[in-house]
């Protein structure tokens, strides 16, 4: 892979999970990594396995107007690395509103602000940039009890792919890629109120830091987008044969019943 000694590298839910393992994998290759999230204590300690040079900038993007403003305060930035996110595994009816314009903001407002402001930013500039955005498998089908949190990965999955095209075409110098994570080792299904999941779902789990590494060498080769694991390549490639009612009746099936009760704020990395 590309070394990137020189370029400065903004990762957002950058405390646990995907999202700390890529910053971890850019620092590895020289790039200056900026860490944001909420939980300064966590990014501290991130911090420190990244090593080198590195900065923390404590930041809640669930909250409007915050991304414009966090990227302002980390100055230049070659590579924007979009994972922040957040779902609770809850039927909709009983879930708070509140949680949920929480959830459309970050996962969906936030990351199409902040890929804005680095589009804009490098107007004009030579030299290869890269935006790489999480999305998820879930970005495929419709998954009950997920509802909000899947249809927000339909949109980054779809917008990410279309700015791919729309750079491709101007022969622009910055790549979009989006990756498709399927069930990863991390807190996110503890926060989410999930974790009861058949063993397809369990079979398919993959370590974070794999997951990272898999980002990192697609966003360095400019691609599309990625998915990670066989079995979450098949089972995507399946729900594209499926009529959409049965792709969203299996769902239910694989992810099982919501935990109760739901832990309260969920947020994590995605």
């Amino acid at each position: 892979m590309a070394q990137l000694t020189g370029m400065r590298a903004l990762v957002t839910g950058a405390s646990s999970g995907i999202g700390a393992r890529i910053a971890v994998r850019l620092a590895a290759l020289g790039a200056h990594v900026i860490l944001t999230a909420r939980r300064k204590s966590a990014l501290e300690a991130v911090a420190k396995e990244c090593g080198g040079s590195t900065e923390i900038l404590v930041a809640d993007l669930g909250q409007p107007g915050i991304a414009t403003s966090l990227f302002e305060q980390a100055g230049t930035v070659d590579i924007l690395v979009n994972n922040a996110g957040f779902g609770y595994f809850k039927a909709f009816a009983d879930a708070d509103w509140e949680r949920d314009a929480e959830l459309i903001q970050l996962n969906v407002t936030a990351l199409v602000e902040l890929s804005r402001r680095f589009i804009d930013a490098r107007a004009g500039k030579t030299g290869h940039a890269y935006l790489l955005n999480v999305a998820s498998t879930a970005a495929y089908q419709a998954v009950p009890n997920f509802a909000v949190y899947a249809a927000s990965k339909v949109f980054v999955r779809n917008f990410t792919e279309a700015l791919h095209d729309e750079l491709v075409h101007a022969k622009s110098p910055v790549s979009a890629t989006c990756i498709c994570p399927g069930g990863t080792h991390t807190e996110f299904h503890e926060l989410a109120g999930a974790g009861d999941y058949s063993w397809i779902a369990n079979r398919s789990m993959l370590p974070a830091d794999h997951v990272a590494a898999l980002a990192v060498r697609a966003m360095l080769k400019r691609k599309r987008n990625v998915m990670p694991g066989f079995l979450n390549n098949l089972s995507s490639f399946m729900t594209r044969l499926a009529p959409r009612w049965l792709a969203s009746f299996m769902a239910t099936r694989v992810m099982g019943k919501p935990k109760r009760p739901l832990p309260a704020r969920t947020r994590s990395a995605a």
